[in-house]
Order: structure tokens, then C-alpha cells, then sequence
């Protein structure tokens, strides 16, 4: 048996990096591996042959990084998008700082750097030179969802947004372009999430807090996929992702997905489950009537079943936990 140790740069909640991790480590233990997560001391209390450092931007995880090399373990880091061009402009002068001073060094000297899309590779190789990256995609768990729900016919789509609230998912963005278009005014739009920026919330509650078409409905922890499937259309108008796992969550929703054609999602247009549009008030407005017009192909079960074998074959978690596993196997022997 294998002996890993988790860390993450994120507090403890439901959306994110922690939500890859939870899953990934339930379904590490059915397949046997041994894992722990805690705080220094159960690390230092205990042998470990793999340390899997999640995210970046945190002293603690450096500490993790110089006991691990002190006592070698073999060191996986994982930047879960946090070294996106996008995401580096948020807080820029303090994470220059701190990339100088240890972030950059975590990268440079782990044993292997895991990513989650070719993009996300891209981006990391243009901060540092690495021989040992690999892709490991992100994994979904498909829950039983019952169709017959779906709106009749005739009624009107229904678009939804859920992510995190923060500036770099660019809600406020979609915000105005629904406002800026007497089309769009008429349609309605929910928006799911955590808020993570408040003063960015601020600006997005002022704005939406008189409109009758634009409601916030807080942050979406249980029945997701449940919740979610009352939708149509997911909206993602974010910049830079370097996954996305919420698309993921649409899918398995069975919702069509409007994303921002500079995201790794190229194969979803092609299998018919997404446009890729830059978003603006004409194209998005082109799209959303374009979409009106094969409604009913996305509201049936035969667009659910398409997306649901998708995921069960791409982004199933036994799969994928497994690559992990194959992978520590590796980098232990």
C-alpha cells in the first residue's frame, strides 16, 4: 500500500479545489490507497511516501514542501488553475513577491506537476521548465436524475450561471450584456454560487437589485444536478479556466453549455453539447435565438443520454482515480 498525504491551499468547502480533492480521495480508498489529511504535526507524527500538494499561494504548503524534501517524500503538486494568466493578475504584486520567494521553488523542485487540461500545461510551462508534467482531467460522480421534469415544449429556455462569485468568472460582465440588449431584458437568468469576493458581489447585487429577470439565489451546495436540471442553458462567461468543473455539472444536468471560445472545451462544440462565443451583446443574443430554435432537442432524454455516456467515458471518477493510483505507483517505485 501506498502512503499519501493531501494538503490544500483552500479552506475546507464545497466548491473548487475541495471538491476535487474529497472525491478523488473517496475514491482513492475503495481502490485500497492509504490516505490521511490533518495538520503538521499528524504529518511529521507519521511516514509517508507521497505528499499531493493542491493549489498554490499559501506558506503553510511551502512548510509541507521543505519537511517532504527534508524526509524524502516524493513531492506532486497540483496548481488547480492558479497559474492562469487571468487568475495571476488577481492580487499581482504580492503573488510576484511570493512566486519569488518559495512559490516558484515548490514547482521547480516537485517530483511532478499534475494539470488537468492541455491549457493548463501551456500556462505552467510558461512560468517555469518542468520534465514531469502530467494531465489528469477532472472526474464527475453521474447521480440518478429523473427527465420527465424537463418544461413543456412551448415555454420559454431557461438560463442559468453557477460558479463561484469572483471577478475572474465574469459575472459581471454577463450582467451587462444582459441588460444592454432589450432581447435578452426578457429572458430570465438565476445565478448559483459561493461568494468568494465580496466587494464583488457588491457590484453585482447593486446592479441585478432592482431587475426583475436577474436573481441571485444563493450559494449551491446539495442537489445540484437536481437543482440544475430545471435549467436549460448554462451560461460560463469566464476568461480563464483551466478546467471548469461546473461544466462538467451542467452536462451531467443535462444542459446545454454557452462558454467563452478561448476555454479548453473545443470538443464539446463538436459533439454538439456546447457553443463557443466571444462574449458580446450580438453574439451572445445570435446564439441564445440559435439555441431557441433546437429547444426541444436538448430538453429530451436522447441529448441527456448523449451527455451522460460522454462523461461516463471522459470524466468517470473510477477512471481517473485510477490514473491516479498508477501514477503514485510509479513515482513511489
Amino acid at each position: 500500500m501506498i502512503k499519501v498525504f493531501y494538503t490544500s491551499s483552500e479552506n475546507k468547502n464545497y466548491f473548487g479545489v475541495n471538491q476535487v480533492l474529497n472525491s478523488l480521495k473517496k475514491f482513492l480508498y475503495k481502490k485500497t490507497l492509504i490516505y490521511n489529511t490533518g495538520g503538521i504535526y499528524k504529518f511529521l507524527s507519521n511516514k509517508y511516501d507521497l505528499i499531493h500538494i493542491h493549489g498554490c499561494w499559501k506558506i503553510r504548503l511551502f512548510v509541507y514542501f521543505l519537511f517532504s524534501k527534508l524526509r524524502n517524500i516524493k513531492i506532486v503538486i497540483s496548481p488547480h488553475g492558479m497559474l492562469d494568466p487571468h487568475s495571476l493578475k488577481n492580487k499581482k504584486l504580492i503573488k510576484i513577491i511570493f512566486w519569488h520567494f518559495c512559490q516558484k521553488m515548490i514547482f521547480v523542485l516537485s517530483d511532478q506537476i499534475i494539470v488537468n487540461s492541455i491549457l493548463e500545461k501551456k500556462n505552467v510551462l510558461k512560468m517555469i521548465k518542468h520534465n514531469n508534467i502530467k494531465i489528469i482531467p477532472h472526474g464527475i460522480k453521474l447521480e440518478l436524475l429523473n427527465h420527465k421534469n424537463k418544461r413543456l415544449k412551448k415555454n420559454p429556455l431557461k438560463f442559468v450561471f453557477f460558479s463561484k462569485i469572483h471577478p475572474s468568472k465574469n459575472l459581471l460582465g454577463l450582467i451587462n450584456l444582459w441588460t444592454n440588449k432589450n432581447f435578452l431584458k426578457n429572458l430570465d437568468l438565476s445565478i448559483y454560487g459561493e461568494i468568494t469576493d465580496n466587494r464583488y458581489f457588491e457590484k453585482v447585487s447593486k446592479k441585478i437589485s432592482k431587475l426583475k429577470n436577474i436573481k441571485y439565489h444563493g450559494a449551491l451546495y446539495k442537489n445540484k444536478v437536481k437543482i440544475l436540471s430545471n435549467y436549460d442553458v448554462f451560461i460560463f462567461p469566464s476568461k480563464s479556466e483551466n478546467f471548469g468543473l461546473v461544466v462538467l455539472e451542467a452536462l451531467a444536468s443535462g444542459l446545454y453549455v454557452i462558454i467563452d471560445k478561448n476555454l479548453s472545451w473545443g470538443n464539446l462544440k463538436k459533439l454538439g453539447f456546447a457553443s463557443l462565443i466571444t462574449f458580446t451583446v450580438n453574439s451572445l443574443t445570435k446564439e441564445i435565438k440559435n439555441i431557441d430554435k433546437v429547444k426541444n432537442q436538448i430538453r429530451g432524454k436522447h441529448y441527456l443520454k448523449k451527455t451522460r455516456y460522454f462523461l461516463k467515458k471522459k470524466h468517470n471518477w473510477n477512471i481517473i482515480s485510477s490514473n491516479y493510483l498508477n501514477n503514485y505507483k510509479n513515482l513511489t517505485n
